[in-house]
């Protein structure tokens, strides 16, 4: 069960980043790949809900042009006018403010697991970073584990249920990251209770 979660965080890791060239190639294979361990994970107790608005949410992007779904993107997550509508960083909803004490604790800890941050373009409390490394530190859980739960409650089950419901909410989000916020509540509501017991 531990590989099947490691996807679904990646997953959900991936789908946050900046589309790219390729980036639509990318999400479907991704979306494929993770309908297995999906499947596996609502075996063992996951109910994760969402997945059908994704693949309806996804078929609507795909219809974009790629400068069409990176002004969404932007306009979503990186800068509108009058204010930007939702902030992927841990900092802004625990301090308001972008790189912050929680950025400065997060690149410690990722430190500690042997991983330093060479893209420049994203800051280390990004949603894209948090669950990237939570897939990298199941994975690495003996070499990681003086930071294991610190990172799991006082870093991403802190804020990232907040950044989700405001997702949601948001009239303006498209289907596609509303489903994936829907997915992540799901996924990882279930996640938290299963690291208490840990």
């Amino acid at each position: 069960m531990r590989e099947d979660r490691m996807v679904l965080y990646r997953f959900l890791g991936i789908c946050f980043t900046y589309p790219s060239e390729g980036f639509e190639d990318v999400v479907a294979k991704s979306i494929e790949l993770v309908n297995t361990h999906y499947s596996a994970l609502n075996k063992s107790g996951y109910k994760i809900t969402g997945i059908r608005n994704l693949k309806k949410g996804f078929a609507e992007m795909k219809n974009l042009k790629l400068d069409e779904w990176q002004g969404t993107y932007t306009s979503l997550f990186i800068s509108n006018f009058p204010s930007t509508p939702l902030h992927p960083y841990e900092s802004f909803y625990k301090e308001g403010l972008l790189v912050s004490e929680s950025s400065d604790e997060l690149v410690q800890i990722y430190r500690e697991c042997g991983l330093e941050i060479f893209d420049s373009k994203e800051f280390p409390d990004s949603i894209t970073f948090e669950m990237e490394f939570a897939s990298f530190i199941l994975e690495n859980q003996d070499g990681c584990l003086p930071v294991f739960k610190q990172f799991f409650f006082e870093h991403l089950f802190s804020w990232i249920y907040n950044f989700f419901d405001d997702l949601i909410r948001y009239n303006e989000t498209p289907l596609f990251y509303k489903a994936l916020a829907e997915i992540g509540i799901s996924f990882l509501k279930k996640e938290e209770n299963l690291l208490k017991g840990a």
